[in-house]
Formats: structure tokens, sequence, C-alpha cells
């Protein structure tokens, strides 16, 4: 039994290192291109702060499609216990790609937007409100496959995107309307809610012990 556990233990540490370091230099490669496309020189601070939160997602989306496409070398990256757990999830898994790959490309789309920019207003508000209905439509699709256990992590990280979002923005509009500090534009107020988002579901599962290597 002490030696199961102890290779069990070295085992998941491995997984760690193999997902923090796989991830970090995928995440790092797929930034530095993605930002050397963009001219960064003529976008304001809240519009790369924006792009930033795309590509976020974007990443995100790209690797749990990769773990899908390939089960195999998937379960090594993404934090599951082995293949078999990726093909159950296959319906929930692909409709978070989905959603996540959507809302990136139309976070970095709106950045984008603007008079005389690189995308058009229209295209840009148009890419947003599909990302939206297409997230809310899988969503809706796929409820009935959640468990107890996802079922309530949806909500908490629900509740917890609210209150982080809520409070930044209470707090730098307070300061703004003092005089402190400028106030949020647009581009910063949309990165707030959809970083706050993302922030929320990584604080929500690290807090139910889905971020421990399994």
């Amino acid at each position: 039994m002490p030696n199961i556990s102890i290779e069990n233990r070295d085992g998941k540490t491995r997984k760690l290192i193999v997902q923090l370091v796989s991830g970090g230099l995928f995440g790092a490669v797929a930034s530095y291109s993605a930002m050397s496309l963009l001219d960064l020189r003529s976008m304001a601070a809240d519009q790369i702060g924006l792009s930033a939160v795309a590509l976020i997602y974007l990443l995100l989306g790209v690797i749990v499609g990769f773990g899908i496409v390939a089960p195999n070398l998937g379960s090594k990256v993404l934090n599951v216990e082995d293949a078999e757990e990726i093909n159950e999830q296959r319906r929930v898994l692909a409709g978070s790609t989905i959603a996540m790959i959507s809302i990136g490309c139309a976070l970095l789309a709106l950045s984008l937007a603007g008079p005389g920019r690189m995308v058009s207003p229209a295209l840009g508000f148009g890419a947003l409100i599909a990302s939206l209905v297409i997230s809310v439509l899988i969503t809706v699709r796929d409820l009935k496959f959640y468990d107890e256990m996802m079922l309530q992590l949806s909500r908490d990280s629900g509740n917890l995107a609210y209150c982080i979002s809520g409070v930044t923005i209470m707090v730098w509009a307070s300061a703004a309307a003092v005089g402190w500090i400028a106030a949020p534009t647009p581009f910063a107020l949309i990165a707030i809610i959809a970083g706050g988002m993302l922030l929320a579901v990584f604080i929500s599962a690290a807090r139910a012990g889905l971020m421990m290597p399994r």
C-alpha cells in the first residue's frame, strides 16, 4: 500500500509538471504569435487588455479541443483521470470548446472594431452578440448532461463572477466619480466582465478540488 501511494503521488506530480510546462510553452508561443500579428503601438491599453482576455479564451478552447480530438494525449494535458473520462464527457467538453473559441474570437474582433479600425463596428458588435447566443444555446442544450457537482460548480462560478466584476467596476467607477482616476472605458468594462468569468471558474474549480492532478 505505501508503495502504491508513493507511485500514485509521483505520477500525479509528473502529470502536474507536464501540464504546467506544456501549457506554459503553448500559451507563450501562441500569445507571442498572436500579439505579433497585432499592431500594439496603434492600440490603446484597454484594447490590449481586451485582446489579452480574448486570447486566453481562445487558448483554453484550443487546448480542450485538442484533448477531445486526441484523448490519449489530452488526458496528459487536461486535468482528467484518463482518456476514457474525456470520451465520456465529450459532448460537454465539445460545447465548452465551441463556446470559448466563439467568445474569444468575438472579444478579439470587438477589441479591433471601431470607425476606421481593422474590424467594422457592425461586425465587432455582431460577433459578440452571436457568441453570446451560441454560448446560451450550448448551455441550454448540455444542461441535462450536468451532474450535481457540475451544476453546483456552475452556480458557484456564476455568483463569484458577479462579485468579482461587480466589486471591481464599483470601486473603479467610484474612484473615477471623485476624480481620482479616469473612468473605465467600454473595452475595459467588457474585459473586466469576461475576465471575471474566467477567474471565477478557476477559483470555483480550485475550491472544489478540481485543480489538483488526477
